[in-house]
């Protein structure tokens, strides 16, 4: 078995720039993915923003506001996120992006500098689009040297004495369980959007990192924290889950107003100033609260209503907010929708799951705590806290990207457990197998369906005790009685979706349980946790932990620290 310095899972941008920097390093890197390079995962499908201070853009060359000092940004951040955020993990990426923006536009990158966003004081957006994204990291991690494999489903982690020493997973070509040796191991799976209905991410993130770290003793951080896009396309089913009502609308910052089925502003009784023009989660709360109340569309959304500005405002839109060339948004041609809203339609949408706030515990140098055990990403909590900012995805995965495979390869070069064998390996190897070697059972597609509807009903943008309280003792029932059930009806071992399905399901469980006893462990409204049966959340603030212990999983609050800066007294 050929014995790698650092593991990489997950090839998006920040398993990718961990690649590179881990093999600048001197380390020997392999990148595994669940799919095709480039072709899955979240970087591809972002619009690619880039959040950077004024001051560090004009020192790149950029148009910036050199009086926007990194100070500021962290500020606005810590705002945004209610002070919720791990404020040594927020001041290590606004410092730190300007060194990997840099490479970027190196190595050809063509930034563009937007205008300020919500909850930004300044106009700090750099905009490259996802495929420009992902394309220069790919290359960049190629000429670095690093080695791939496409096609690796991971589901666990090789450990031997409590180190991580490998990653175990199906191969999916072949159908053959397989045991990777690494030195060290660094998760870069993405977030975990995908256990919703509605969403804007792809279907690959489903939290398979995240169930890994747990499974080997690693903590995960407000998992009750997901943020949720408004203004996206409730129908028909073909657009569903699509932004492009939000990009054209709020985000561009044209004045489209957000009605209810009275043809009410309702934004103006939860941010009467900014209006449509608030931060993202109070856009989606307030949206989701007029559906919870009565006041929702036909498809379970609200309109948005362009039909109080002239023609040619939206005519002129794509001359100076560029990427709509043709009305194309992602492949899809918009032409009829834009035609419906010139005369004077106006169309449903709802918040749909987009970023995931939680996710694995790190420090400033990706390291989980657990011995071998790296992480980095939107696979990562702690960042953002309640609320991210626009471009700060982009942001966060480069400079946690760049410290997670640096700390890697450092840890790699020092590691006494080269070689030890692991002594979980045939346990994973069993897990892996026993849905196709089974012949009757639970359907996977049934199963994850059944999740995606938990995950809809009780972890929205607005939520209440009762809804997760079954929904928890639903999914302690699914992880019981089914998920040992589960069968694969294809018995080509090669390709096969429903035996994927049915390891997505295993993952995506605890993953669902970690999410539903933070939010129910948060007894109070904060952030993008807004529950409709409890008022706003009183100090001190704290922070959700949730590790296993035993065959469960168990909860835990931490007061937040404020090593930077202390919140404003109420």
């Amino acid at each position: 078995m050929e014995l790698w310095d650092v593991i990489i899972v997950g090839a998006g941008a920040a398993g990718l720039t961990a690649a590179r920097h881990a093999r600048e390093q001197g380390a020997s890197v392999l990148v595994v993915n669940k799919g095709l390079v480039g072709r899955t995962g979240a970087t591809i499908t972002s619009g690619g923003g880039v959040s950077v201070a004024g001051s560090t853009l004009v020192a790149l060359g950029l148009d910036g506001d050199p009086s926007d000092s990194e100070e500021t940004f962290i500020r606005d951040v810590l705002k945004s996120g209610y002070y919720l955020c791990d404020q040594r993990l927020v001041e290590s990426i606004v410092t730190g992006v300007g060194e990997e923006l840099r490479f970027l536009i190196e190595h050809g990158v063509k930034p563009r500098v937007s205008k300020r966003a919500p909850g930004h004081s300044s106009g700090r957006g750099v905009g490259i689009p996802g495929p420009d994204m992902q394309k220069a990291v790919t290359t960049a991690a190629l000429r670095a040297g690093a080695q791939f494999r496409e096609d690796f489903f991971s589901t666990g982690l090789l450990q031997h004495d409590g180190a991580v020493v490998g990653v175990a997973g199906l191969d999916r070509r072949t159908g053959v369980a397989e045991a990777l040796a690494g030195r060290t191991v660094v998760i870069a799976t993405g977030g975990t959007t995908s256990n919703w209905r509605l969403r804007t991410a792809p279907e690959e993130l489903t939290g398979d990192g995240h169930a890994m770290a747990l499974d080997a003793g690693a903590e995960l951080i407000e998992m009750e924290m997901l943020q949720f896009l408004p203004c996206c396309l409730v129908a028909p089913e073909i657009w569903r889950g699509i932004q492009f009502p939000w990009t054209i609308g709020p985000q561009a910052g044209v004045r489209a107003w957000l009605l209810n089925k009275y043809g009410e502003r309702f934004l103006a009784r939860w941010d009467p100033e900014r209006m449509e023009l608030a931060t993202r989660d109070v856009v989606s709360a307030a949206s989701a609260a007029e559906v919870y109340e009565g006041r929702g569309s036909p498809n379970g959304g609200v309109y948005l209503s362009w039909a109080h500005l002239p023609r040619d405002i939206l005519d002129n839109l794509p001359s100076w907010s560029k990427g709509y060339k043709d009305w194309r948004y992602q492949g899809f041609d918009m032409n009829p929708l834009v035609e419906r809203v010139r005369a004077g339609y106006a169309i449903e949408v709802a918040p749909a799951a987009h970023f995931s706030l939680g996710g694995i515990r790190v420090d400033v140098h990706g390291d989980t705590g657990i011995p071998g055990l790296y992480a980095c990403g939107e696979a990562t909590g702690g960042v953002h806290g309640g609320n991210r900012l626009s471009g700060n995805a982009g942001a966060q995965v480069l400079v946690q990207g760049r410290e997670a495979g640096r700390a890697a390869a450092r840890a790699a070069a020092q590691s006494n457990k080269a070689g030890a064998p692991a002594q979980n390996w045939e346990l994973l190897k069993e897990q892996i197998e026993a849905p196709f070697r089974r012949e009757d059972g639970v359907s996977p597609v049934e199963v994850k369906q059944r999740l995606t509807a938990i995950a809809e009903k009780a972890l929205g943008p607005v939520r209440n005790s009762k809804a997760m309280h079954a929904a928890l003792d639903e999914v302690h029932d699914i992880t019981r009685d089914v998920l040992p059930r589960l069968a694969s009806r294809n018995r080509d071992p090669r390709y096969n979706r429903d035996w994927s399905d049915a390891l997505e399901c295993i993952a995506g469980a605890p993953v669902l349980e970690s999410a539903l006893i933070s939010a129910i462990g948060r007894t109070g409204s904060i952030g993008a946790h807004q529950r409709k049966d409890i008022a706003a959340v009183k100090a001190p603030l704290t922070h959700g932990i949730v590790r296993r212990e035993g065959d469960g999983l168990a909860w835990r609050s931490q007061p937040v620290a404020f090593p930077l800066f202390a919140p404003p007294a109420v």
